[in-house]
């Protein structure tokens, strides 16, 4: 039975949920803490049926493929940098150019989608949801919406929507984030009522949102994050996410475990009788009830079997929040009567708060490997856990060397159009991504868009990045991941090693000055899936690591664009 909406106590969310709401703040907005399926698999409707992708021809030609066949001089639309044979927009993810379109659109291509307006809806979590309790720690939904709005004039003076706007439909949804039936509900009325082209975010605990409005055909964006890229085949292709799938994390952490840390001593614990043995290994994991991870799991087990690995222990959680102490207690107990000298995290941010804590009151000091999974890698959450454990953490991360927040792409290209930082500040970070996303998919679909035709433009995308502050972004087939059985319809590719350091100082992803920092091996060096070094790295080392960068480094810069002739920088002379 899906619970029913209920209020939370009359208190304070920071003062309810402490340093899980702390978490919160980073994580919500882009749907993160965690996501749950229903048994079959399947939504009201049936399983959804994956659709094929446009074929290229389907598409517009981009600037530097018609440069290769001699026919780039048909391109005349201003805000093409034919340099870069990208658009003038200042972030190295600038789409391609395309032509300038010629005569009709073609109307109404797809439900959502007319001559003159694509429907976007922007999901908000109901009153009484966790997230929802949280968020007045951060901004309004009226805040958000109000800066999503601007983010789309800003989108739509520079990107090719072909006369099109997108008209964003705020939609607040009807049940907690637990809840399959409400779920399912309010994606049927996105699809039926609303008529939406897409929707970005959905319920954080439940894919049965997503799964609802892929059976119906509506795009999700910003949806199936931290479940396994299965998902992402059986909905294709209409669920698009930005940070790899669990099978592609394992792409990096595979080689990094097996070839640098594998039957070699543990001489970065804590206890520093471990530091002479050989490495034991234990996996602490998230998952779901029923189980959704096991195809997961049995690659985690095939892939270490062949190099010679394999955990001791593996121990599974289910995120409730209010069993989560004495669930921490137990793993812990297992851990340390096993003789686990590495203990592998694979879950959610909040768990490792609980996780330390009772590591320390069992007296129990391991190594602790960072992988990545969502946002365990980020400085902000990082200072919640016990320091006397983190002290002994490290590993690998898909996550960039940042820059000052108020440069990274989604304050500097508003401020860049509008002359100011947006509205909805504390969290602009978390939805540009998505709407970066869509617009470039847009644009890259050409006139007659679709959900085809939006994939096959994603998958025309040029791959770029792979510098230490610019992921190396992707879609489709690139021949990048092993562990996969489709086209990747997330951005990022590659990863990088840190390690924290419990007593280096400076500004975390919310700009709060702070002790504890993640650092950076190599200066933030990237490595696409696979392309780990083997050899074993200076991890604890302070020298030629990186935190925060001072300034703005060389592969995040672009050329010099000025703000749009009429936009609001453009008319106070910015």
């Amino acid at each position: 039975m899906s619970e029913q909406i209920r209020p939370w106590p009359k208190v304070g969310p920071a003062k309810r949920w402490g340093p899980v709401a702390l978490v919160l703040v980073v994580c919500v907005g882009v749907g993160i803490v965690a996501t749950t399926r229903n048994p079959t698999g399947q939504t009201a409707s049936g399983s959804s049926t994956p659709e094929s992708v446009a074929s290229a021809s389907a598409i517009p030609i981009q600037y530097a493929a018609a440069k290769a066949k001699g026919t780039a001089g048909n391109f005349t639309w201003s805000n093409c940098d034919k340099t870069t044979g990208r658009i003038t927009f200042p972030t190295v993810y600038a789409p391609g150019c395309v032509p300038e379109p010629k005569g009709s659109n073609g109307g109404a291509t797809y439900p959502g989608v007319t001559a003159d307006t694509i429907k976007v809806v922007y999901y908000f979590p109901p009153p009484g949801d966790i997230t929802a309790s949280v968020s007045g720690l951060l901004d309004t939904n009226a805040k958000v919406t109000d800066t999503v709005r601007a983010y789309t004039k800003m989108f739509e003076s520079r990107f090719q929507t072909y006369g099109r706007k997108v008209q964003v439909v705020p939609m607040v949804g009807s049940g907690i984030s637990t809840d399959e039936t409400a779920a399912r509900a309010d994606a049927v009325k996105v699809a039926t009522q609303i008529k939406a082209f897409a929707s970005i975010g959905g319920p954080a605990q439940t894919s049965v949102y997503q799964d609802e409005l892929a059976a119906r055909h509506v795009l999700c964006l910003g949806c199936g994050l931290s479940v396994p890229d299965a998902t992402f085949q059986k909905d294709k292709p209409f669920m698009w996410g930005q940070l790899p799938t669990p099978e592609q994390y394992l792409e990096n952490i595979g080689v990094f475990v097996t070839q640098q840390l594998n039957k070699k001593p543990a001489k970065w614990a804590g206890d520093p009788k471990m530091r002479t043995e050989q490495r034991v290994f234990g996996t602490v994991h998230y998952d779901q009830d029923p189980p959704v991870f096991n195809g997961v799991t049995d690659v985690v087990n095939a892939q270490g079997a062949k190099l010679g690995w394999k955990p001791k222990v593996n121990e599974s959680y289910l995120l409730d929040l209010a069993k989560l102490p004495q669930t921490a207690a137990g793993l812990v107990a297992k851990l340390k009567q096993a003789g686990v000298t590495t203990v592998m995290f694979l879950g959610d941010p909040i768990m490792p708060i609980y996780l330390t804590k009772a590591a320390t009151a069992q007296n129990y000091f391991p190594e602790w490997i960072v992988t990545g999974t969502v946002l365990t890698d980020t400085t902000a959450i990082a200072r919640l856990y016990d320091q006397k454990q983190w002290a002994h953490a490290f590993g690998v991360s898909t996550l960039p060397v940042r820059t000052a927040q108020s440069e990274s792409d989604a304050y500097r290209t508003y401020r860049w159009y509008y002359g100011q930082m947006p509205a909805a500040f504390k969290t602009a970070s978390t939805f540009y991504p998505n709407l970066l996303q869509l617009y470039t998919g847009i644009q890259l679909a050409g006139a007659n868009l679709t959900p085809q035709t939006f994939a096959a433009g994603l998958f025309s995308y040029p791959p770029t990045g792979g510098q230490p502050g610019a992921p190396h972004s992707s879609y489709g087939n690139h021949n990048l991941f092993k562990y996969t059985k489709g086209p990747d319809f997330t951005s990022v590719d590659d990863s990088t090693l840190i390690w924290w350091d419990a007593k280096a100082t400076g500004k975390d992803e919310q700009g709060k000055d702070g002790v504890g920092m993640y650092r950076y091996v190599a200066n933030g060096k990237r490595y696409l899936p696979g392309k780990l070094p083997t050899a074993l790295q200076p991890f604890f080392d302070p020298a030629d690591t990186a935190t925060v960068y001072a300034t703005v480094p060389p592969e995040l810069t672009t050329p010099n664009y000025p703000s749009p002739a009429g936009s609001p920088a453009a008319r106070k002379g910015n």
